[in-house]
């Protein structure tokens, strides 16, 4: 299963069910686009403190916004 860590086709499922196979225990991070295999969270840093977003962005980008 690690192979599938990088693969942004899988990357951010991955990240959901399999952290600490893939590293990612602890660590502060942004999901990543599957299409494009980056972040957009730094397109949307002014979301982070709508209310009306603070609960996607929290779960999609809380690196980006400093929630952790």
């Amino acid at each position: 299963l690690e192979s599938y860590c990088t693969n942004s086709v899988y990357r951010t499922l991955m990240i959901q069910q399999c952290p600490f196979t893939c590293g990612f225990c602890g660590s502060c991070f942004d999901k990543v686009n599957p299409r494009t295999g980056a972040s957009d969270c730094p397109g949307y840093k002014s979301y982070c403190t709508r209310p009306d977003y603070a609960v996607v962005m929290r779960e999609q980008c809380p690196k980006t916004c400093g929630f952790c």
